[in-house]
């Protein structure tokens, strides 16, 4: 019994002093005004934009190869660095072509000897001292011999590996002393001509892409250097995809712009025209569609700008913005950073986005 009561009183003091606080904290929150929320804030502009055809390309050079051996061999000469530029014609690799010397000084004695003996036997033909059977005898064995040494001296120049055309060496895959099969790679040659772009579009788009259009292309691998190229060549098949190939000529591309970089291709479609715009950052999403927060004007000298919700239909994105098509005017103020302490109605602490990141509040 004496504990039944001693909780019983326990509970009623805990209770009375709970009630004491939510009851002393009354007035309190009934005062309380929260503070401006602190944000960044941008005007929407008006910024001249040209929309566009695009795809996805891959660089490719006018003239490239992989240059492979003729014939298989050892390597004795390799007068080559890797990077080195080289003019048309000149020594990449010798194979070993002593054997093949050897029997050239043989089969030339063979042709040698043919030609002496044809030489004679024409001249006695005009006496009859031989036959002609004789002197077709001794034309085909001229003709043979010079056909074998003709056949072997190809294949002396085979083991002589040159550059089919000017430009750079890649990295070396072979080395002297290495002994190389009919088809292997002995080095990469990057030639001097240029560089393609090789791209593809779906059929809806062909009739955008002509040769001679004017494109512009931008290489994930060297940023902010936008190029231009002119299309060359349009397959004249669709593949099983419905998609065309086309290919387009770079127009004085940067040296370090280098074959299978990654590219993205745009076609003009219009001329620029003024357009809405906004930082893509100022834009929400939520199941209901996208929104940005409205700046409203203070309604006083003593209270702080609040925010609006409203619903936007958006465009094209494009380097960071985003083309507006319906939801703000030109020069309306919208929140660009700061968004996920807002509500609709919330007041706010307008900011440059510098002056927001330096006070630490860079959450969007």
């Amino acid at each position: 019994m004496r504990h039944k009561t001693l909780w019983a009183m326990t509970g009623l003091v805990l209770g009375g002093v709970a009630w004491g606080l939510w009851y002393a904290r009354q007035p309190a929150a009934a005062g309380y005004v929260a503070a401006p929320v602190k944000v960044a804030v941008a005007p929407v502009s008006q910024q001249p934009f040209t929309r566009y055809l695009q795809a996805i390309g891959e660089l490719e050079a006018v003239e490239e190869v992989s240059v492979p051996a003729e014939v298989g061999g050892r390597i004795v000469e390799l007068p080559i660095e890797s990077g080195q530029r080289v003019e048309r014609g000149q020594v990449l690799v010798r194979l070993n072509d002593a054997p093949q010397r050897g029997q050239k000084v043989r089969l030339q004695g063979q042709v040698d000897n043919a030609l002496v003996r044809l030489d004679r036997l024409k001249k006695l033909i005009h006496s009859n001292a031989v036959s002609r059977e004789a002197l077709d005898d001794a034309q085909a064995q001229y003709t043979t011999a010079r056909g074998a040494l003709q056949e072997l001296m190809a294949q002396i120049e085979q083991r002589t590996i040159r550059a089919p055309f000017a430009g750079t060496l890649g990295i070396r895959k072979v080395h002297v002393g290495q002994y190389v099969n009919p088809g292997d790679t002995l080095i990469n040659l990057i030639g001097n001509q240029g560089l393609y772009v090789n791209f593809s579009v779906p059929e809806q788009a062909m009739l955008h892409f002509k040769t001679g259009s004017p494109l512009l292309i931008e290489l994930d691998a060297l940023p902010g250097q936008p190029l231009t190229a002119v299309v060359s060549s349009v397959d004249p098949f669709l593949d099983r995809s419905r998609t065309l190939s086309l290919q387009a000529r770079l127009q004085d591309p940067p040296a370090a712009a280098l074959p299978r970089m990654f590219a993205r291709v745009r076609l003009p479609q219009t001329l620029p025209e003024n357009t809405l715009s906004l930082p893509e950052t100022a834009v929400t999403y939520s199941a209901y569609g996208e929104d940005v927060y409205l700046v409203q004007p203070a309604l006083d000298a003593q209270s702080a700008p609040t925010v609006r919700r409203v619903s936007v239909k958006t465009g094209e994105r494009r380097d960071g913005w985003v083309v507006i098509n319906q939801g703000v005017a030109p020069g309306d103020q919208v929140v660009t950073s700061g968004q996920i302490k807002l509500s609709d109605g919330a007041s706010i602490e307008p900011m440059t986005s510098t002056a927001l990141a330096a006070d630490g509040g860079t959450n969007p």
